[in-house]
């Protein structure tokens, strides 16, 4: 069941969510209406979320990426919604971040650090 983050609530969430996931391999997505859906990162570990706001506005910006060579960093600038639906197991889930232009970006955590050589090992 999805979950709305209140707004207040998102800097202290995002601290979170940067702990608990830190090391998953996520998927990055922009769907937007002027350009459709894009990948922006795949099978990247997550890095966290940074929450800034200040005189400017509030921006929020996704860190994925394995060394500072192969790296990705995706900023959301006027950031109006958050939400996060959990995987049906619990463990993973989807974040989805709407801006005020409707874009939404969406972060999947697909498996948790080491997780997918042992499924291999296993299956």
């Amino acid at each position: 069941m999805t979950q709305e983050i209140q707004k207040g609530d998102w800097r202290s969430f995002f601290d979170k969510l940067s702990k608990e996931k830190f090391g998953w391999e996520t998927n990055v997505r922009v769907l937007s209406d002027a350009t459709g859906a894009n990948m922006l990162s795949e099978g990247m570990p997550f890095n966290g979320i940074t929450y800034e706001e200040n005189e400017e506005g509030i921006s929020i910006e996704i860190l994925t990426g394995k060394s500072a060579d192969r790296h990705d960093s995706h900023t959301i600038t006027d950031p109006q919604k958050v939400a996060f639906e959990p995987d049906p197991g619990g463990k993973g889930g989807t974040l989805d971040i709407e801006d005020a232009a409707g874009t939404k970006t969406l972060v999947s955590f697909l498996s948790e650090p080491g997780r997918k050589s042992q499924d291999a090992a296993t299956g």
